[in-house]
């Protein structure tokens, strides 16, 4: 499944990129193929292949308490979906 994640947070964009990139060994349980891109000093957009949503939803509700008090983050979580050309 491809989705896109607007992330914002309180901390800098370098502060919450630095715990992103160190979390790659645990994104790699639920997700591949991540893309991110920096919005402003508070904001990023991420898109991933989710591979195991379920996996996903166990690590985050367990990583997010860790992290929240730093960051600050808030997630907003689309789907996306392939547009076929006729």
């Amino acid at each position: 499944m491809e989705i896109f994640f607007l992330a914002k947070f309180t901390c800098s964009y370098n502060e919450w990129k630095s715990v992103y990139d160190g979390d790659l060994e645990l994104r790699k349980q639920f997700m591949k193929d991540d893309l991110v891109g920096k919005v402003d000093e508070n904001k990023a957009k991420i898109k991933a292949t989710i591979t195991d949503s379920e996996k996903m939803e166990k690590v985050m509700s367990e990583r997010i308490p860790q992290i929240a008090p730093k960051l600050g983050p808030e997630y907003e979580i689309y789907t996306l979906t392939k547009m076929h050309n006729e």
